[in-house]
């Protein structure tokens, strides 16, 4: 009798998304095509995001690399798992099951950890940055397991028993993970802003705007999620919960490309415009303007740590010479706009960026940009 549930037909005025409704799914056109076009998406994402992955990182290594590989995965299988379970009558409940789980705690946690990895480009603190891979690896442990007992316990005779401590545990761990994402979003959007505030005030709108944006984004969709946890709608927010997290990933790759911008410019941290700098307590205010005649001296940020404390005057060295060939070229110094940034076109932007790939031990042609996420940096500052 519980397999004729899956062909009987429920209109969807009626139809039971929650955690009550044993077995499969009950039969209505529309919500059958909502879920297969949702999951179709998210399938179509998740490809996009690996091949995504594989051409923008050279060097496919690194915590930044596997934990957005391990999370697209995830979305995969958590898709492939739970189109069996509500669809397929024939496979194994427990089998769908765990590849559903271990698919939700992979794309769960997975983007905690990517958010975790993008916090070392401007976090120099390493106790922020081990409290909160603490946070993440405690909150995984402490919601993953009793909801993943609590979906097997379903599945059992007990089906009633496990119903009211798996809608609270739901609304609970959808909760923190929310809180968990913000709480790493707003830091690195601190300390982003911190960070262009050191002596690009005329780049932070413009990035920090970006940041806000994406951050809202992000809430605005785990908001959605909460939503359906706290309306008893489970089964429609299993549905559209990869589609979610491929749109996540995909703004991630936004602020990549934000980020890979910001390195073109030299605004990056470990990245240096200048290797004389001399210490002041200038502001953006003292940037030369268009038509400045003295091309000498430009605004350079000072390092500590590869991180950028403050910023001052230096002189730019009148050549530069190349570790390959040994030759020595003169540096390009263009001119500055009315925002009093560096024209980029009329400049080398090898130099203006930093040491070549071919400078970094080891690097084999990787950019400075992927050292950073790959949490391989190993750049000095200069001084």
């Amino acid at each position: 009798m519980e397999n004729d549930e899956c062909v009987k037909f429920v209109s969807f005025a009626h139809y039971d998304w929650t955690f009550a409704r044993p077995g499969w799914l009950p039969w209505n056109p529309t919500a059958f095509a909502l879920i297969a076009s949702f999951c179709a998406i998210a399938y179509w994402m998740c490809l996009e995001l690996l091949l995504l992955v594989y051409v923008t990182f050279k060097r496919h290594t690194g915590v930044y690399f596997y934990s957005i590989i391990i999370t697209i995965l995830g979305l995969i299988l958590q898709t492939t798992g739970y189109i069996l379970k509500v669809f397929e009558n024939s496979c194994p409940p427990v089998l769908v099951t765990i590849i559903c789980k271990v698919g939700w705690v992979a794309n769960v946690s997975g983007f905690s950890v990517v958010l975790w990895s993008r916090l070392h480009l401007v976090v120099n603190d390493p106790r922020i940055l081990r409290g909160i891979l603490i946070m993440i690896i405690t909150n995984g442990i402490i919601c993953h397991t009793p909801v993943v007992v609590f979906e097997f316990g379903l599945m059992s005779k007990h089906h009633s028993t496990y119903y009211l401590p798996m809608q609270i545990m739901e609304r609970i761990q959808q909760t923190v993970f929310t809180i968990q994402e913000t709480i790493i979003s707003s830091l690195y959007i601190y300390h982003t802003f911190r960070f262009l505030s050191a002596g690009y005030a005329t780049h932070t709108r413009k990035v920090i705007s970006l940041l806000l944006c994406v951050q809202v984004a992000v809430v605005v969709l785990d908001a959605l999620l909460t939503v359906f946890d706290y309306t008893d709608k489970f089964t429609l927010k299993c549905t559209i919960h990869p589609l979610i997290y491929s749109i996540k990933l995909k703004l991630e790759f936004i602020v990549l490309n934000q980020l890979q911008n910001l390195v073109k410019r030299g605004l990056a941290p470990g990245l240096s415009l200048a290797s004389d700098i001399a210490p002041s307590d200038s502001s953006s205010d003292d940037l030369p303007r268009a038509g400045c005649e003295e091309e000498e001296e430009v605004p350079v940020p000072v390092f500590e740590g590869g991180f950028i404390k403050k910023t001052g005057m230096g002189r730019a060295p009148a050549s530069v010479t190349t570790v390959d060939s040994g030759e020595e070229r003169p540096r390009g110094h263009g001119r500055m706009d009315s925002d009093g940034t560096l024209m980029g076109e009329e400049l080398d932007l090898k130099d203006i960026v930093g040491r070549p790939d071919d400078q970094v031990g080891g690097g084999g042609g990787v950019d400075d940009i992927e050292r950073l996420y790959l949490g391989r940096w190993e750049g000095q500052g200069v001084g």
